[in-house]
């Protein structure tokens, strides 16, 4: 007999006991085994279908959209910052889903612009969250600009707006090194992925007023001509909060001392910027729109050069460069 604590077992049963416990085990891995093999292959038709309809629902890109050469060329520059995976994004879960389910129903109704379809107080999280990773892309340039103001610097700053967008730029005209060189017609689709979009601030303004319009000559391809109405869609946006910001019933003016262009909660009174500050009177509910809050604006230095100074010399030219990380 063996012991079992305190209780006797025969050795018949303790051999049968211990057969169990290693068949179990083995049942056990290799019921590990087959479910990671039936996982493996889940993911490698997802990955296989993800690839066919040219999607990624997995990163997150941020881009900045530029029309320097609009007006010439009939092109919309679109620009990396960064692609990183949506859970290095958005860490928490009810966010990161919430994302991801706006960024379906934008597909759903072919309306680029993903905030509209977030509910008021998690646009807030989702847009700061954005603000974060895109400020880190230009951290050197924040100390820099810092210290400008007490030393000599050759640095100055620019205001850009950004939000989130979720579409599939389906148009053609994707080429190697030269239009003559176009990539196959199943390939010429663009991926579809949720994308942060900078614009800078002055660019938007000018797309508002009139002042950039598109080209007389048409657009480059219909992939320019895309990037087009994305841009528009944003001025549209920008154009309608800042009016109700500003309170203003039309044109466009300043943000006052709300810089970073939320509409925020109505207040009974606002005398002082400590108002600003939950110092002020209550807060009233305010009735917001889908399209309110879609948007927030991000401060970016950036180094420039003085003419007539011995920097001067050197504009335009490459030298010794020295990477931050």
């Amino acid at each position: 007999f063996s012991h079992f604590g305190d209780v006797l077992v025969p050795p018949a049963m303790e051999a049968l006991f211990r057969r169990n416990v290693v068949l179990g085990g083995l049942a056990l891995a290799a019921i590990r085994y087959v479910y990671g093999v039936w996982m493996r292959r889940l993911q490698a038709q997802q990955d296989m279908l993800s690839w066919q309809e040219h999607r990624e629902d997995d990163v997150i890109q941020a881009c900045i959209l530029s029309t320097e050469h609009l007006a010439e060329l009939g092109r919309v520059e679109k620009r990396t910052i960064f692609v990183k995976p949506v859970t290095e994004v958005f860490r928490n879960g009810f966010i990161r889903e919430s994302v991801l389910e706006a960024s379906r129903q934008a597909i759903a109704q072919g309306q680029p612009i993903l905030p509209v379809y977030l509910d008021n107080d998690v646009k807030w999280h989702v847009l700061t969250t954005c603000t974060n990773h895109l400020s880190s892309c230009f951290a050197p340039y924040h100390i820099f600009f810092n210290e400008a103001r007490r030393d000599k610097s050759y640095y100055k700053s620019a205001w850009y707006t950004f939000t989130l967008t979720c579409q599939q730029n389906a148009a053609n005209g994707r080429f190697f090194d030269t239009p003559f060189k176009p990539v196959t017609l199943d390939n010429d689709v663009g991926t579809q992925r949720v994308r942060i979009v900078m614009i800078n601030e002055q660019e938007i303004r000018d797309i508002c007023s009139g002042e950039i319009e598109p080209p007389e000559r048409g657009f480059f391809n219909a992939r320019h001509e895309n990037r087009w109405k994305v841009m528009k869609r944003f001025g549209d946006l920008f154009e309608q909060q800042l009016q109700n910001v500003s309170n203003a019933k039309e044109g466009l003016g300043d943000w006052g001392p709300n810089l970073c262009g939320r509409l925020g909660a109505k207040r009974q009174s606002r005398t002082s910027l400590n108002d600003l500050h939950g110092g002020g009177p209550p807060a009233v509910q305010r009735d917001y729109r889908p399209e309110d809050n879609c948007l927030l604006r991000i401060h970016i230095p950036y180094p420039a050069h003085i003419k007539g100074t011995e920097v001067d010399r050197f504009a335009g030219k490459a030298g010794n460069v020295v990477l931050f990380e």
